[in-house]
């Protein structure tokens, strides 16, 4: 019953505090109850597959607590950014990334004997709200359009989830688009520097982190290109993101300790050149790097959490083969 108990978990993180354990009581009962007359009518255990039907039909985790909660909260402005059947994952996706942006931006000023000033603090905090709410808006777009698919689903349950085919497209698209604006920049900079690719230009220290981050960027389009294909290799998806996203995680400190990131070409150019380059420098470290490493660090934390069933079940395999191979040396 591992999946079951996975399959409550999830819906369990959404119901409301004080009717949680009777709510899942009730859940336990009623779907266990639909497994063993199951079992019964086949003659035998359900396959996972086969449990995992009876999870689809039962409904998304996010939904079915939703049955359960009165009214629910949502965010609108005029009209629905985020719907009440995502607001409890929006809120602890929120907290977990402020929360985490919190402490490491305090971490990292006394590490370099900066004051705390409240700006520092709410710098990072309002990034991650913008962040989060944004991206949590499109998915409440995504939900409409596509009502079916489970979004966060249980680990234990994932790897039995094709990745649906709009995820794969859409991160195409994306993807492929900045690839190709990223593999051009250093035949045409004025497509990062725009007009003032004239009088100022990149820093040595950029073509470190060039090809890199070029080669991490066609690993994420390889991969949506395969699960495209292959919606069903369900593994390539979390264990590829857990590799980028670690990788590029290693790239964060180096690239912030390269600072500044633009210079004036030409030392004959006047101080409004010198302007134009501290705001790109500036730009590029509170704009990008100074919160990217939190994006690449909870992604990693993420998706290492959806990779770890794969990884039982590879281990699984493996010891079975063992066992396998040692009883035919038995025999022979």
């Amino acid at each position: 019953m591992e999946l079951l108990e996975s399959y409550l978990k999830a819906v369990k993180r959404y119901l409301p505090r004080s009717q949680r354990e009777d709510i899942v009581a009730e859940m336990s009962e009623e779907l266990r109850s639909q497994i063993d007359a199951r079992e019964a009518e086949l003659g035998r255990p359900l396959l996972a597959t086969e449990q995992m039907a009876l999870f689809k039909a039962y409904g998304d985790p996010m939904i079915v607590a939703r049955r359960y909660r009165q009214g629910g909260m949502s965010l609108s402005l005029g009209w629905e950014l985020i719907g009440p059947e995502i607001f409890p994952m929006f809120l602890i996706i929120l907290g977990l990334n402020t929360s985490i942006g919190v402490v490491v931006t305090i971490a990292i000023l006394l590490y370099i004997h900066q004051p705390i000033s409240t700006a520092a603090l709410l710098r990072p905090a309002i990034i991650q709200l913008m962040c989060v709410t944004f991206t949590f808006t499109i998915l409440n777009l995504v939900r409409r359009k596509f009502p079916q698919p489970w979004y966060y689903p249980p680990a234990a349950l994932a790897p039995m989830i094709p990745i649906a085919r709009w995820i794969s497209i859409s991160g195409l698209v994306v993807w492929c688009t900045f690839t190709l604006w990223w593999a051009a920049i250093p035949a045409v900079p004025s497509l990062f520097l725009g007009s003032a690719a004239k009088y100022l230009e990149l820093a040595p220290s950029w073509h470190r982190f060039y090809l890199p981050l070029l080669l991490l960027l066609i690993a994420g389009i390889a991969q949506r290109a395969i699960n495209l294909r292959k919606p069903f290799w369900t593994a390539l998806f979390p264990v590829s993101r857990l590799l980028i996203n670690a990788i590029a995680l290693g790239l964060q400190y180096p690239m912030i300790k390269s600072y500044p990131y633009i210079l004036v070409a030409d030392a004959s150019n006047s101080a409004h050149a010198r302007t134009i380059a501290a705001n790109f420098n500036i730009g590029i470290f509170w704009g990008v790097l100074s919160w990217m490493w939190l994006y690449h660090l909870i992604s990693a934390v993420i998706y290492a959490w959806y990779s770890a069933p794969h990884l039982r079940r590879l281990i699984d395999h493996l010891n079975r083969d063992t066992e396998l191979t040692h009883e035919l040396k038995g025999i022979l």
